[in-house]
């Protein structure tokens, strides 16, 4: 069993994480600490747990209880302070769940960027520190992926976000505390250098926009550029490349929540205007899983050996 610790336990974020190890069958929880919540017990902070667990909330990392992977749970603002203070073995991984180091990553950096659908091999060998993407960058690179590989964005990228009422409340804050610019501002960023990193002459300016979607946890992006390949062409890339990734699945028809919400999913629609030369990708995904808590499940996952889906064959709302 992977004994597992979890700090940070004051956010939607990391109350998903919870749900989703406590039901992992190679996973053992074995403490979880929380600034605002500390002394609580876990099934009353955490909903849909009750009977499940019997964990308390500490006010920090258990000291003494040694275990396999620790993941960062904390907003951005106190990440950096749960960082320092644990007491982490040799062999202890982490994974970072706040978007602090997700421009620190790259030759000679300690930090893994932890998108499977990019460089699974390297999550499987050579991980020890892992950063995982941000929600809004997750599903925009998870729709320009194949295009990069193929060297084919060549023009200026236009990003449109949509973000449900959990993931950006009415006020416009997101999880974080964040303004939606100040977030869109940094996951545009960080969409910029990943791409860089998968195509090398990557230089086209990129704009990103925010909205709210009243459904409660979908994150829908639709990235729009000029693109002089046929659509049947794009078609076979994005099928060729995503064939033998066990999350995300290109369809024919207009996505809908319940293809999503409660999933690992990542569903892809392609909308080639041969007419006009445009291409628009639609990616949309469950904000609080496949953009967070369960693509951090899924490294986990590979970096134990373990089959990519243990843990997150989830079930759907179908509603």
């Amino acid at each position: 069993m992977i004994k597992v610790g979890i700090t940070g336990c004051d956010n939607l974020r990391t109350h998903e994480l919870v749900r989703v190890l406590i039901h992992h069958p190679d996973v053992e929880l074995r403490w979880v600490s929380g600034r605002s919540t500390a002394g609580e017990r876990l099934d009353q902070v955490v909903h849909g747990i009750v009977g499940d667990c019997d964990l308390t909330v500490s006010a920090a990392p258990v000291a003494g209880d040694a275990v396999d992977v620790v993941f960062v749970g904390d907003s951005r603002r106190c990440a950096a302070q749960s960082l320092d203070g644990l007491d982490l073995g040799d062999d202890t991984h982490v994974i970072d769940l706040s978007g602090s180091h997700n421009q620190a990553h790259g030759a000679g950096e300690a930090w893994t960027y932890g998108m499977s659908e990019m460089q699974r091999r390297v999550l499987v060998h050579d991980a020890h520190m892992v950063t995982v993407p941000g929600d809004a960058a997750m599903a925009s690179l998870l729709a320009l992926m194949p295009m990069a590989r193929n060297l084919l964005l060549n023009h200026p990228l236009a990003l449109h976000v949509a973000m449900g009422t959990m993931l950006l409340p009415e006020g416009g804050l997101t999880i974080d505390g964040y303004t939606a610019d100040e977030w869109a501002a940094e996951q545009q960023r960080e969409v910029v250098m990943a791409l860089k990193q998968c195509q090398s002459s990557f230089a086209q300016d990129v704009s990103m926009t925010v909205t709210r979607l009243a459904e409660r946890r979908t994150l829908a992006v639709a990235a729009r550029m000029k693109c002089g390949v046929d659509g049947e062409m794009i078609r076979q890339l994005y099928d060729q490349y995503y064939s033998d990734h066990n999350f995300v699945f290109i369809v024919d028809r207009p996505i809908v929540t319940a293809d999503v919400e409660n999933t690992n999913k990542c569903l892809i629609r392609l909308d080639k205007d041969e007419a006009a030369g445009l291409l628009t990708v639609h990616a949309v995904m469950d904000g609080l899983l496949k953009g967070s808590a369960g693509n951090a499940v899924h490294v986990m996952n590979l970096m134990f050996g373990l089959h990519e889906r243990a843990g997150l064959e989830l079930k759907g709302t179908g509603c």
